[in-house]
């Protein structure tokens, strides 16, 4: 397989989440130097950066553990949301950026780390719940889009 650039990743990633919130009928553009989207909402009048994150399939956790997604988000991001993509599957999911830290199982001193399990046959340690994709299903893009996640700010 031809090697792919981090840039090309990146920017597949945010065609596909921009691509999704368009055929979901919501308005966005490119945005600056520190978020990648802007959505703009007419009724009620009202903007949301977005910033996105990409794989482009699932590596093993560790080096030598489980196939998994996981995405880094900076503890100064100035966005209202992250999305994550995965180009493999072309599956998206966002979250608010008040609800990463909840969320991410690792923390460094400037970045969160999330990461979910896209194998059932790991054995975890520690924390029980929300290591895996399929438990983070109510965050897809498309469910929370219908869920009105930009309804309120």
């Amino acid at each position: 397989m031809k090697r792919i650039s981090k840039y090309t990743i990146g920017k597949s990633g945010r065609f596909l989440i921009e691509s999704i919130l368009l055929r979901e009928g919501l308005n966005c553009r490119e945005g600056d130097e520190a978020t990648d989207l802007v959505i703009s909402l007419s009724r009620p009048k009202r903007e949301y950066l977005i910033t996105t994150t990409t794989n482009l399939k699932p590596k093993k956790a560790g080096g030598k553990g489980k196939y998994a997604l996981d995405w880094w988000i900076s503890t100064d991001c100035r966005a209202d949301f992250v999305a994550c993509a995965d180009l493999s599957t072309l599956r998206a999911w966002i979250f608010k950026i008040d609800e990463i830290p909840g969320l991410a199982q690792q923390r460094t001193s400037n970045k969160y780390h999330l990461y979910m399990y896209t194998s059932r046959k790991v054995a975890l340690r520690g924390k029980q719940e929300m290591k895996f994709d399929y438990e983070f299903g109510s965050y897809r893009l498309q469910n929370r889009v219908h869920r009105r996640v930009f309804a309120k700010k």
